[in-house]
């Protein structure tokens, strides 16, 4: 499907250098015991030089899969090592406070994205949380999700996006929720010093609880948090989305040209895109394992998909 994704390409590669080494270290052990026997022929030579190269290649590939998504497929998700669901939701309506206060939501669109987000969200994996879904008014093309089921994406990305491409944006978000992916940045960040323990132990948004609280969530919003993922979590939010979308009875190939349109913007306005590039996996990867994962889910029995 594609060209292979660089780590792949990477593995490849190292293999074929292996095969090199130890074929060049035959060689020079032939060379070594002729002088002191009969000359090999070169013929057998060469010919067990390509066989331990091909069994070797064929070897490692086998080692690892061809599939971009495997290390996801058997995930089971849950706040284990987190803040509790109840807490997370707190700290997500607070951190809507604050998104608020930063961005200008807009009611136009709202009942779009709602209508969408919200088909998407109980397809997903996740599926009881209260999601709610806003528009923020950027001409910056872009999205982002919070703890506890808040997702925003610009006016800029809804009108340029069909429904079809609007649902594999939400869906993909939601696949951020369902990781947890933004809780784990919250409560991993350094930059929030002692802060991180109080996610801990909130009990009530009452008192000094509740002036830590919002606290907290102004410096994470401030310092953008919200839109900070790594490249695997970036994957995992593809495969995510891309199947729940299927399972919301969306199209899928709407997450293929959603991103050949984020391809292409990217090429004659960059400036128009906000976090959904910032270290983000490239673009045309992001297509081949689309398309990959598509043709998967056409072969996978359907009483094996979650």
């Amino acid at each position: 499907m594609g060209t292979l994704p660089p780590l792949r390409k990477r593995i490849n590669a190292s293999a074929l250098s292996i095969a090199l080494l130890l074929a060049c270290g035959l060689t020079i052990s032939a060379q070594s015991r002729s002088q002191q026997s009969e000359q090999p022929s070169i013929e057998k030579t060469l010919s067990s030089v390509v066989t331990l190269g091909s069994a070797l290649l064929n070897s490692t590939a086998s080692n690892f899969s061809e599939d971009p998504y495997a290390q996801f497929r058997d995930t089971r998700y849950s706040n284990a090592g987190l803040i509790n669901e109840r807490d997370e939701i707190k700290l997500g309506n607070q951190l809507n406070v604050e998104v608020g206060k930063k961005y200008t939501l807009v009611r136009e669109g709202q009942m779009r994205a709602n209508r969408i987000g919200q088909r998407v969200a109980r397809a997903s994996l996740r599926p009881n949380l209260p999601y709610s879904f806003h528009v923020i008014h950027d001409e910056q093309i872009n999205a982002f999700s919070g703890p506890g089921g808040h997702i925003y994406v610009t006016d800029a990305l809804m009108n340029r996006a069909n429904d079809a491409e609007l649902a594999s944006v939400l869906s993909h978000e939601v696949g951020h929720v369902v990781a947890r992916h933004s809780l784990k940045t919250i409560q991993q960040s350094s930059t929030l010093g002692g802060l991180a323990d109080l996610f801990g132990s909130i009990t009530g948004v009452a008192g000094d609880a509740a002036g830590d609280l919002g606290k907290a969530a102004a410096q994470i919003v401030a310092g953008g948090l919200l839109a900070v993922h790594n490249r695997e979590e970036e994957r995992e939010a593809d495969f995510l989305g891309l199947r729940g979308m299927v399972k919301a009875g969306f199209d899928p190939e709407g997450m293929v040209t959603m991103f050949q349109q984020l391809q292409n913007i990217s090429k004659t306005d960059s400036s128009l895109l906000g976090s959904l590039f910032n270290d983000h996996p490239d673009v045309q990867e992001r297509i081949d394992n689309t398309r990959y994962e598509i043709n998967h889910l056409r072969t996978e029995p359907r009483g094996k998909r979650r």
